[in-house]
């Protein structure tokens, strides 16, 4: 049985295999290799997963998702008709269609899986991320950090030991690990990281800028609405994109809003160093990460031997720029930064299966673990100390124990509440869940002792028992914060038919980039003005032209997804044709 590796991406996501020995990324049907990780429903209820859901996003936002990553492991709903989703079941999706994609391309039925998530996700969020996967199909093998699984894909191994910077700025997080690789053992040192600090918040604020020059350029505010935003959000996407291998970029956006019943276009040429302007301050925080991660490991610069860039936002010149500087040393090139975590996490799977694999993998818990204890002071007992059982950067698996008293005479309950986090007061750290031991027996101050046990397993999850000496009363938590509990075996069986019934429903969730405008039945009238435009194209200036195109795009998004917008972006269209004509023929 095959067992695959998936990068559950922010904004992509990928699927890969290991066969004789070597790893690749599996293709979709069109022969991408990577899947945006984008959810939506048409107006007539298909279900629209990846490219396809992508390109709905801009004219229907209403009926799309993306970056559902950064709720995971929240109760954040997004609302699709009269239904609610939970990220995870979006995330599950997702991971059904890679799922598919690997069934179709390898000609079997794939099960097991070991699914990526950045080394900063907490508890919660792993949970939710082993949730999704479950109810795609598929039994968890692992969940493994990114980082960790960019480090295995980058075929480093020597007899010499090497300590290697994995720096995985994604679409939505950022992650930072000290490695050190020894042969076939690759050992985590060190990692920290940010969940909500990616592309997607580079993109924000190229979206607010446009806006700004929008105003500025017309004297009235871009409309708030959501396809507007959506078009506005899109076109710093492709801006954000031009950037990386341009010192200038030119963002056109037609009919984005009107003064009166003049359409109001945003037309401007935006400079790399404006937009390097905007981030630099995002990407100093991921310098100062990097710090962290290299004092928790006890090294210097100067001790790093390689940097590994991993996540598209990588490719941002700024980013390796800002790196070399601050190292004194070049990042190491050689597998695409969007492909690696997903080779990485195919290898892991390998490894789990029995397939000959040259790798181990030692990975470590990227927060300190503890419980809200209280502590004696000269000033007296000083209660809301977050007293850590597993410290940051342990190696996992991991198990801990401390032993805590009671603190007043005759105490009958003691209160268990689990944190994450690296401050000192428990309640500046992340809470994960909370328990109580009860009907202690009446003792003096200091006469009960409960053990307090951590088990952090392969997944990062963890559980935490007590254990009342000498009575042997027991109390278990199975930290699940925010929600996402383990399914039971019914929920899961249903939670997978609902999904199956929303894949059944349309056999042809992934869509070829090459559907077009012809292939779909249009009213003769439109049809009428779609040949008078295609003949104005030959006619019209350069400016007119690509306003022109621009609006025809819209107006094939619209078809293809047989949008609401369809009509106003026609008369929209009769309108531009009218007016080009009449002033060419002045």
């Amino acid at each position: 049985m095959k067992a695959v590796g998936i990068d559950l991406g922010t904004t992509n996501s990928e699927v890969a295999i290991i066969e004789n020995g070597q790893v690749r990324v599996l293709p979709g049907e069109d022969g991408d290799l990577i899947l945006p990780s984008c959810v939506g429903f048409s107006d007539t209820g298909k279900l629209l997963v990846g490219r396809e859901a992508l390109r709905q996003y801009a004219a229907a936002p209403e009926r799309t998702v993306k970056s559902i990553k950064r709720w995971m492991g929240t109760d954040h709903k997004t609302t699709f008709g009269d239904k609610e989703y939970l990220p995870h079941e979006v995330s599950a999706i997702i991971l059904r269609a890679l799922k598919q994609r690997a069934e179709n391309a390898l000609g079997e039925t794939i099960t097991q899986a070991v699914i990526t998530v950045p080394a900063y996700f907490t508890d919660a969020q792993r949970q939710a991320t082993k949730t999704a996967g479950e109810i795609a199909g598929l039994e968890v093998l692992q969940i493994i950090n990114e980082p960790t699984a960019a480090a295995l894909a980058y075929d480093l191994r020597s007899e010499e030991t090497e300590r290697v910077v994995v720096y995985d700025l994604g679409g939505g997080t950022f992650d930072v690990s000290v490695v050190e690789i020894t042969g076939e053992v690759t050992e985590v040192l060190a990692s920290h990281g940010n969940n909500r600090l990616g592309g997607d918040d580079f993109d924000r604020l190229l979206q607010l800028y446009l806006a700004d020059l929008f105003r500025k350029q017309h004297g009235v505010d871009v409309p708030d609405d959501a396809a507007t935003q959506a078009r506005l959000l899109r076109a710093a996407e492709q801006l954000k994109i031009d950037l990386s291998p341009h010192a200038f970029a030119t963002v056109r956006e037609a009919f984005l809003g009107s003064k009166g019943k003049t359409a109001l276009h945003l037309e401007t040429e935006v400079a790399r160093a404006d937009f390097e302007k905007l981030i630099r301050p995002l990407l100093a925080e991921t310098l100062e990460a990097i710090d962290r991660a290299l004092t928790d490991a006890s090294l210097e610069p100067n001790e790093i031997d390689r940097i590994i860039l991993v996540g598209g936002s990588t490719r941002i010149p700024l980013v390796q720029q800002m790196i070399q500087e601050h190292l004194g040393q070049n990042p190491t090139d050689g597998i695409q930064p969007d492909l690696c975590v997903a080779l990485g996490a195919a290898l892991q799977a390998g490894v789990l299966v029995g397939e000959s694999v040259d790798a181990i993998l030692v990975d470590v818990i990227p927060h300190s673990l503890g419980i809200a204890a209280a502590v004696p002071t000269p000033m007296g007992i000083m209660p809301g100390y977050f007293s850590v059982i597993i410290p940051r950067n342990s190696v996992v698996p991991v198990s801990r124990s401390h032993v805590y008293s009671t603190v007043f005479d005759e105490q009958e309950v003691v209160e268990i509440e689990v944190f994450q986090g690296e401050n000192t007061v428990a309640e500046e750290n992340v809470p994960l869940g909370s328990f109580r031991v009860e009907n202690l027996p009446p003792k003096p101050a200091g006469g009960i002792e409960v053990e307090v046990h951590f088990d952090f397993d392969l997944n990062g999850i963890l559980t935490v028992t007590t254990t009342e000496k000498g009575k042997g009363q027991q109390g278990m938590l199975v930290v699940n914060n925010a929600g996402i509990q383990k399914l039971s075996s019914h929920e899961l069986k249903q939670a997978r038919a609902d999904l199956d019934a929303l894949f059944d429903s349309d056999e042809t969730i992934e869509i070829s980039a090459e559907d077009s405008i012809e292939s779909v039945e249009i009213a003769p009238e439109l049809a009428a003005l779609l040949d008078r435009a295609g003949q104005a194209l030959l006619t019209v200036d350069s400016e007119q032209a690509l306003e022109l195109q621009d609006l025809l795009g819209q107006i094939e998004n619209a078809i293809a997804n047989n949008s609401p917008e369809l009509p106003q972006l026609e008369e929209e269209l009769s309108d531009f044709l009218y007016y080009a004509i009449s002033n060419e023929s002045e």
